[in-house]
């Protein structure tokens, strides 16, 4: 695929971006990109939110597809934790990425994750009534049966089919009983496959699997994709062994790891200076951050109505430079 060595770069500032300096000349080859890509230079247009919105939502469709749960629930965030203008409601791209991120929240941790510090207390009063369905599936499958997960799910499915969600669903009522499975390792630290089978269910079927070689094979799946940190044992019946920690590398496998980080750091530093110099002097952003506070008080003491719910338009003709984004 094309696409994810693309997508897996940083973003540090979108085209449009105020109190950039100009520079002197253009042919310089040691510009930053955000120097002389500009509708100034022609060399890009003026983005829109929903343009940025899209962005988001389409990197996490393509991890999501991918099953690169960690960098899908990296572009959701971004997506739902987008600055708001003042008191303006969450659009419609804004709630479904938050659906979807319960659901990859759910297949990363086997949880509801919270709301990252940084949500406005606005989007966050929303989120939880628009995407109540959700939330209770997340519930559920932390803390209920599998066959309660699955009645749970097959009862929304009008929901799912609506937002586009059912094949992610699917996914995660899979990934219930290899959940199971992997908390069982917080109470053993060895168990039989046979009593591995009396005590998990899929959530797919909502009953155990067929039988105790239906699970092994499972076991095994999990362990050589890296799912389940564990051994099995080639005994009769065979002995499941959890691991008491992670994957223990070399010193030369250390070094290396230390090397790429050193060099990624070290590549970014000098642009996250920038960008930190221009947030601290840019008035657009001073006045955002005190609208934010704003928010975030004014939602602790009210509620939220679903017809408040906001579309973006495509003819909407507002940019980042002027939302002060």
């Amino acid at each position: 695929m094309l696409a994810p060595p693309v997508l897996d770069n940083f973003i540090l500032y979108f085209p449009g971006t105020t109190n950039q300096p100009k520079p002197k000349y253009l042919c310089d080859m040691s510009l930053e990109p955000a120097s002389y890509i500009t509708p100034t230079t022609n060399l890009t247009s003026k983005l829109k939110t929903v343009e940025v919105l899209e962005y988001f939502m389409y990197s996490a469709q393509v991890y999501i597809g991918m099953q690169e749960w960690e960098k899908a629930r990296e572009c959701l965030e971004n997506a739902i934790t987008f600055p708001m203008r003042g008191d303006a409601q969450v659009s419609r791209i804004m709630v479904e990425a938050y659906k979807r991120w319960v659901l990859v929240g759910v297949l990363l941790e086997g949880k509801q994750i919270p709301l990252p510090k940084w949500t406005s207390g606005i989007a966050a009063k929303q989120y939880h009534l628009l995407g109540k369905a959700y939330e209770v599936v997340a519930h559920l499958f932390e803390s209920s049966t599998a066959s309660r997960l699955k009645a749970e799910v097959d009862a929304g499915r009008n929901i799912w089919v609506s937002d586009a969600n059912l094949g992610l669903m699917r996914v995660v009522l899979a990934a219930s009983q290899k959940f199971q499975i992997k908390n069982l390792g917080k109470v053993y630290t060895k168990i039989s496959i046979p009593e591995v089978h009396s005590q998990t269910q899929s959530a797919e079927t909502g009953s155990k699997l067929p039988n105790a070689q239906a699970v092994e094979t499972l076991v095994r799946a999990m362990i050589g994709s890296n799912e389940l940190r564990a051994t099995l044992s080639n005994a009769s019946p065979p002995i499941l062994t959890f691991a008491s920690t992670g994957p223990v590398l070399s010193e030369g496998e250390m070094k290396r790891e230390l090397a790429a980080a050193t060099q990624r750091i070290l590549a970014l530093n000098s642009e996250i200076k920038k960008t930190d110099r221009v947030l601290t002097h840019d008035k657009d952003y001073i006045k955002h951050y005190q609208k934010q506070l704003k928010d975030k008080s004014n939602a602790e003491k009210g509620g939220v109505s679903s017809d408040l719910i906001m579309d973006f338009k495509d003819d909407d003709e507002e940019d980042l430079m002027a939302a002060g984004y």
